[in-house]
């Protein structure tokens, strides 16, 4: 009997930690925008719901988004920025024929890290990003190493890295997805020195012995400069951009707005006229712009749940006077939906595989016992604990009738029973048997 007991109590063990690890789904109002980027995945950042997915779990190539994890990287190791670093001719060999861009750094030339860092971070150039590699990780192709390690260990399983620029060539072994790059980004940003670069205009690094003009290094995110009136926003601010053939226009940024804080990450848009005066525009550019506008228009923090609301009612067991009991919200939750939003548009319901149908006694009030998610249409903007509504007492008694009569109906205990009722009769028969066989010896024979 104890090793039944152990056996049953290891399984409730084991269905506890299963249904204790719940899953927390996003929102997506995906059929309220159009866009035209392959890849879009718009998220807020204060609450981590993601407002528009498009595609975000699709491989794609990275393009000079990529720099973003090289730039990680030499911020993380290298103690000193104004260290000088002597430019290899094998970091720039073949940039030119790749018709690459570059901040147009010679071989034998002398930058610090920190110019560098600007050359790779503002106006993109790949040959900043070759020669830090190398400086950092002693070749780049070791770089790469730690590049794809990095990744890993923000937990990033769909992204792989063959050079520290994005150059791809039509290599498709270098790819990514718009959730990885989401995880990248964020992390990167709550890092100082990568978030001051991003926000950087225009910046100029002084003549050198190899190249005695001032550079000018203008930053490829056109989103942040007033003069192009198409993509300018002021509420945007960085992150990367990044084009390859293969990768299309891409554009990270994020943005702000009364008190509403988004990441944006657009992936694999075309360039085409759109507007007839002849000149092509980049669509990763409007596309952001559109969002955010339509974000910022249409998208609020609204009251989705009270905990009076009534989610769901459960049967009790083990007490004399409860047979139901109410499961309200364990919190009143805000949740981002379209503006104009009704209560009766939004719709409360139970995770089923988390809530049970009946509960046992006792139960304190607040106990968690379930788990719903808030609808919008077929989206979830919220989930929430179900807790109980009031206290129930238990009964002792009815508790060890309950699990004396559960005990009784399992299949191992029917078995055992019968086990016990067959020794009964078997040991019945036996005595039966002795006795008839001492009946004989005691019975006096005849003498004839």
């Amino acid at each position: 009997m104890k090793k039944i007991f152990c056996v049953l109590f290891s399984g409730i063990l084991i269905l506890s930690m299963f249904f204790a690890c719940g899953v927390t789904s996003n929102a997506s109002f995906n059929s309220l925008l159009e866009t035209e980027a392959d890849v879009v995945m718009l998220v807020n950042t204060d609450t981590g719901d993601v407002i528009f997915d498009k595609n975000s779990t699709k491989k794609t190539a990275p393009a000079s988004l990529t720099k973003i994890v090289t730039c990680m990287l030499v911020l993380e190791n290298c103690k000193d920025l104004n260290t000088p670093v002597t430019v290899k001719f094998e970091c720039l060999d073949g940039l030119y024929a790749m018709n690459a861009a570059t901040a147009g750094i010679l071989a034998g030339e002398i930058l610090t890290v920190d110019e560098l860092l600007h050359c790779l971070m503002i106006p993109s150039a790949a040959d900043a990003a070759n020669i830090l590699a190398d400086f950092i990780g002693g070749s780049m192709d070791n770089f790469v190493i730690m590049m794809n390690d990095f990744v890993k260990k923000l937990g990033c399983e769909n992204t792989n890295f063959i050079n520290p620029s994005g150059l791809d060539n039509g290599d498709t072994n270098m790819y990514t997805t718009a959730e990885d790059l989401y995880k990248i980004t964020s992390y990167a940003l709550k890092n100082p020195q990568f978030k001051e670069l991003c926000s950087i205009l225009k910046y100029e690094i002084k003549p050198t012995e190899k190249y005695p003009q001032t550079r000018y290094l203008n930053n490829t995110n056109k989103m942040l400069n007033p003069a192009y009136k198409d993509y300018y926003s002021p509420n945007v601010f960085g992150v990367k951009t990044g084009t390859t053939g293969l990768a299309g226009h891409c554009v990270i940024t994020t943005a702000s707005k009364n008190g509403y804080n988004y990441m944006l990450i657009v992936l694999n848009a075309p360039q085409y006229d759109i507007d007839g005066d002849g000149v092509e525009e980049n669509v990763a550019f409007t596309d952001s712009k559109k969002i955010y506008e339509w974000a910022f228009k249409n998208i609020v923090l609204t009251k989705v749940t009270s905990k009076t609301d009534i989610v769901k009612v459960v049967n009790v067991k083990y007490n004399w006077k409860t047979d139901h009991l109410s499961l309200v919200p364990e919190e009143e939750l805000s949740a981002l939906v379209p503006t104009g939003t009704e209560t009766d548009s939004l719709q409360i319901r139970t995770v089923e595989s988390e809530t049970p149908e009946t509960v046992n006694a006792p139960i304190k009030k607040g106990d968690v016992l379930g788990k719903a998610e808030v609808l919008y249409g077929d989206s979830v903007v919220a989930t929430v604990n179900l807790v109980a509504s009031e206290d129930v007492s238990g009964s002792a008694i009815l508790k060890i009738t309950g699990f004396l009569g559960t005990l009784f109906r399992t299949t191992v205990m029917k078995i055992l029973i019968c086990l016990v009722v067959l020794l009964i009769v078997i040991y019945i028969l036996l005595i039966v048997r002795r006795n008839r066989i001492r009946a004989k010896r005691r019975k006096p024979k005849r003498i004839k």
